[in-house]
């Protein structure tokens, strides 16, 4: 949920973020229905919260407009083929088992993991299954979130139609087999123009500097590895590695979705 102050203004401060943030939290932790009131001041403060009467959990932002629409281009992107959105649970499942789909603990976060496999359809596949993402991203930029986003449909937002028919599962394993041989270039890969550059090259992309991974999303063109560190980095890289050893003979793919299949560690 986010608390929009001006949908003009993409962001209103940090400081300002904050002391909101630690307002509405009093005013919270005085109603009944909140419980579990949290403040956490990361990159974008939010307060988390447990609604005793809808019995969900909620998370709430200051003015993060980008949020917004970056949750609306990955409903967009989820509804352009069939095996997108189980692609993306399947990887996030296989990750949290294997212990490395955690940023605070310095692996891959799960945005991380939906832009890895974002990226991979771009350039992964052939024909890809997603295109880049340039054009509706600067798009939805100039979008007013209060008036305009909800005359966008996103099941049709995107207008791009893959010829790749290939199975799931074969799929799922050639992310792993992709993504060994990428963690060995050392370079920044980007969702927005679905291409990849030299770590050496900075504007109008991030500062690479001191990262041992760098994956960008598509509005800031933030480095969204920034929280991996060095050993658990070569923790992931590991696993993507005995994923690529467990799967490589296997010919029947979607044997692959069986029960508990995918949570079994190789180490």
């Amino acid at each position: 949920m986010a608390l929009i102050f001006n949908p003009n203004i993409t962001e209103i401060g940090k400081k300002k973020a904050r002391n909101i943030i630690s307002q509405l939290a009093r005013c919270l932790r005085r109603q009944a229905f909140c419980s579990n009131v949290e403040m956490i001041f990361a990159k974008v403060p939010i307060i988390k919260f447990f609604d005793t009467i809808s019995q969900c959990d909620v998370d709430i932002n200051v003015n993060n407009i980008v949020g917004i629409k970056n949750s609306f281009l990955l409903r967009s992107i989820s509804l352009i083929d069939e095996r997108i959105a189980p692609l993306v649970i399947t990887i996030k499942t296989w990750a949290k088992s294997h212990d490395i789909n955690s940023a605070f603990k310095g692996s891959l976060s799960s945005y991380c993991l939906v832009t890895m496999a974002i990226y991979f359809l771009q350039v992964g596949v052939s024909p890809p299954i997603l295109p880049p993402l340039k054009p509706y991203v600067d798009k939805l930029m100039s979008v007013n979130v209060n008036t305009d986003l909800q005359h966008f449909i996103p099941k049709t937002f995107l207008k791009f139609k893959t010829e790749n028919k290939e199975k799931l599962g074969s799929i799922f394993v050639k992310f792993f087999e992709f993504w060994v041989r990428k963690f060995r270039d050392n370079r920044l890969y980007s969702i927005y123009n679905a291409d990849e550059v030299t770590r050496t090259y900075n504007k109008p992309f991030i500062d690479t500097n001191g990262y041992v991974f760098c994956i960008q999303e598509p509005f800031q063109k933030d480095n969204v590895a920034r929280a991996v560190r060095g050993q658990q980095f070569d923790d992931c890289k590991f696993h993507f590695q005995q994923a690529c050893t467990q799967f490589k003979d296997v010919t029947n793919f979607e044997s692959l979705f069986g029960e508990n299949h995918l949570l079994q560690d190789g180490r």
